[in-house]
């Protein structure tokens, strides 16, 4: 960023200096010019036609013409290019060096430089012309006002000298102060990389530096990034734990199972037991594990919020899995109508809308009228730094609904998650749990169609 401030400084500098420059050296140009037409004037004014000849004062207005080597020098030429005067200023010149073709015709006027000895002079020239009274013919005459360019030069490079040093000594003012703006400015990214390190050591479980507004939104990402990343090591960790407990029991009668039928076999007078039973009781118990073990697995699978989300489309995934519904219950389903706009998205992962929207259908699909309803679409609500986009979903069914008691305990037990409910006990306690991790909300009520309507937020 330093360099190409410099560079971007560098050839701002240069460009002012240049137009600078060309704007000053103009500016004196037509000073020059100004000066030298004033003179030219003052000459003309002071000249008189007398007796066919051209007659002008010994002394002039302006000193410089009669004070010699002073650097401004007048003379004036006939129309055959003969020198009639010369000022008093130019008495030391040669008279090949004043003439260089500078003859014009009356009334035409000429501005230039020229060289006299080698030396540069800016000039202003003007035709004139008076009528002869013997035979009234115009005598023509040339009058030249001639200024040394030394001052010009000198005024020039002064002005040059006194531009750069100044736009050098801005510049590297300027420089300095972008140095210190930079390192300011970027001081809280160096904050940010300190704090990142505490956490990396374990001093410090989230960022709690002050930083500026530029920043609020990523250090509010990554704190939570980094409480999301607790909540699923403790959620993995408690459904560990979970795990381990609910295996306790049907492994306490498993083993009791198989104890007791060795021992009924090494004892005499129990040899009509009946294996049957006993393998239908150990049957039963696996299922039973088994079911424990898919379902705490499944639900330390679930992804919840991310802090970086990626859009998941949502109307492919809905009509796949109507179309997989309908398949199941073609019986019993008359009819599913859902309204999906193709612009509404899901902030998360895929398999947690597919679990939410999937149990959904099912049970409406199993335990409703066969008429279902569902509605999903994006609305924006306020989080801790701006807003979050979310998704509303509503589903609605025919079937005979559930009372508002009901209601209030297959959510507590959902929240519990409760697995032996029936009905709506593992999927909706799925739900809850899903919801849950997006910091969601749930509603159930009565449907306009006369069973239950569920409203989701996530």
């Amino acid at each position: 960023m330093l360099i190409i401030s410099g560079l971007v400084l560098l050839m701002f500098i240069i460009i002012t200096a240049i137009i600078l420059d060309q704007a000053f050296k103009s500016s004196l140009q037509i000073d020059l010019q100004d000066r030298l037409n004033t003179q030219l004037y003052l000459v003309l004014g002071a000249a008189e036609f007398e007796s066919e000849n051209l007659q002008l004062p010994k002394r002039l207005n302006y000193p410089k013409l009669d004070q010699l080597n002073s650097g401004s020098l007048a003379w004036i030429l006939s129309a055959s290019g003969e020198e009639v005067w010369r000022s008093d200023s130019a008495q030391n010149l040669p008279q090949q060096g004043l003439n260089n073709s500078l003859l014009l015709l009356p009334g035409d006027q000429q501005q230039g430089e020229i060289t006299i000895q080698q030396l540069p002079f800016f000039y202003s020239s003007q035709g004139v012309a008076w009528e002869s009274a013997v035979n009234s013919e115009l005598i023509a005459y040339t009058f030249i006002i001639a200024e040394q360019g030394g001052r010009f030069q000198q005024s020039i490079g002064q002005y040059r000298m006194y531009l750069w040093l100044g736009l050098s000594i801005l510049a590297l003012i300027l420089l300095a102060v972008f140095t210190m703006t930079l390192y300011w400015g970027l001081q809280p990214l160096k904050q940010l990389a300190l704090d990142l390190n505490l956490i990396e050591t374990g001093k410090t479980t989230q960022l709690t530096g002050h930083y500026p507004k530029e920043l609020i939104g990523v250090a509010d990402n990554l704190n939570r990034l980094l409480q999301h990343e607790k909540r699923q090591h403790t959620r993995y960790h408690n459904t560990l734990s979970n795990l381990a407990h609910s295996l306790k029991t049907p492994l306490a009668v498993l083993r009791g199972l198989v104890d007791k039928h060795y021992y009924q076999k090494s004892t005499a007078e129990n040899r009509g037991f009946n294996d049957d039973k006993l393998v239908d009781s150990l049957a039963s118990q696996v299922t039973r594990m088994d079911e424990i073990v898919q379902h705490q697995l499944q639900r330390a699978s679930h992804v919840g919020p991310q802090s970086i989300q990626q859009s998941i489309k949502v109307l492919p995934l809905v009509e796949s899995l109507v179309s997989v519904i309908e398949k199941i219950y073609q019986e019993s389903l008359m009819c599913v109508d859902f309204d999906v706009e193709p612009g509404v998205v899901f902030k998360g992962a895929k398999g947690d809308l597919m679990e939410v929207l999937g149990n959904l259908l099912d049970n409406s699909a199993k335990y409703g009228g066969g008429i279902i309803s569902l509605f999903v679409t994006n609305e924006k609500v306020d989080g801790p730094t701006d807003q979050l986009l979310r998704c509303r979903i509503v589903l609605e069914d025919n079937g005979i609904g559930i009372n508002d008691e009901s209601i209030a305990d297959i959510l507590r037990r959902g929240v519990r998650a409760d697995q032996k409910q029936q009905g709506q006990g593992i999927g909706l306690a799925m739900v809850v749990d899903i919801i849950d991790q997006y910091q969601g909300k749930l509603h159930l009520s009565r449907s306009s169609l006369g069973g239950l309507k569920v409203e989701i937020l996530i």
